[in-house]
């Protein structure tokens, strides 16, 4: 195995559980199949530079965007465990964040 970040891929079988149990938020979990073309990649320094920004930009967004939801799901009472939703809406906004970024990146890389 040349680069360990295709195993970022297997979090995509998460969908095969989405298609299974008929749940639809679990089928945006297909979108870390694109990690799986990073066991062909030879992992250079800018590469690694690369993903790290990515997941430093999707872990900044996720603190941000839970301190902003749970205080605005608590402010006007939209959840009975507002940093519980807080914490899900940042995560699941972070992760789309960090695979959309990994994806433009790697385009603007190939081209």
């Amino acid at each position: 195995m040349k680069n360990k970040y295709g195993c970022i891929g297997f979090v995509s079988l998460l969908g095969l559980w989405g298609l299974y149990a008929n749940e639809p938020l679990f089928l945006s979990f297909f979108s870390f199949v694109i990690f799986f073309s990073y066991f062909w990649v030879t992992p250079d320094e800018m590469f690694v530079d690369t993903l790290k920004k990515c997941a430093t930009i999707a872990f900044f967004s996720d603190i941000t965007i839970t301190v902003i939801a749970a205080f605005a799901f608590s402010y006007f009472k939209l959840s009975s465990n507002p940093l519980a939703g807080g914490a899900t809406l940042g995560f699941g906004i972070s992760i789309a964040i960090f695979v959309l970024m990994s994806f433009f990146f790697d385009l603007k890389e190939r081209s």
